[in-house]
């Protein structure tokens, strides 16, 4: 899911994003996958983009349409499902995020969230490396 917030910073205008939830909770006013994370990447990005919601189980079977996924934490799902929805991403060539890293990046502090974890580090700026991204470097 680190590598997958490369694909925050290609993000441009028009692009759909598919915020996907493993609960089925009722929204609240100020929702953070309905609300706050498609504010944070609008402002983040300064692009205009699309965004559909999906709870539970209804995961679509075609993410090519996407440009990205963002997914809860999936702490109401398991291993196996979260697993299958990582690699059907893959296969569709979609990039797969989490809330929490898509929070960090969106507010400008992914990198020094992740030094406690050098391997995540190390995989977030070798994917920035791949797509062309500047790697930002922190003191």
């Amino acid at each position: 899911m680190v590598r997958g917030t490369a694909g925050i910073d290609r993000l441009k205008a028009g692009d759909r994003v598919l915020v996907a939830e493993a609960c089925t909770h009722h929204p609240v006013g100020e929702d953070i996958g309905r609300v706050k994370i498609p504010r944070w990447l609008r402002a983040h990005t300064g692009v205009p983009l699309e965004f559909e919601t999906v709870q539970g189980r209804d995961f679509p079977d075609d993410l090519s349409r996407f440009a990205l996924v963002v997914h809860c934490g999936s702490c109401m799902g398991n291993r196996r499902e979260m697993l299958s929805r990582l690699l059907r991403g893959r296969q569709a060539g979609v990039p797969v995020t989490n809330y929490g890293l898509t929070i960090a990046r969106s507010l400008g502090i992914l990198e020094r969230a992740l030094e406690p974890f050098p391997a995540a580090l190390e995989a977030l700026r070798e994917s920035r490396v791949k797509a062309g991204i500047p790697v930002e470097v922190t003191t």
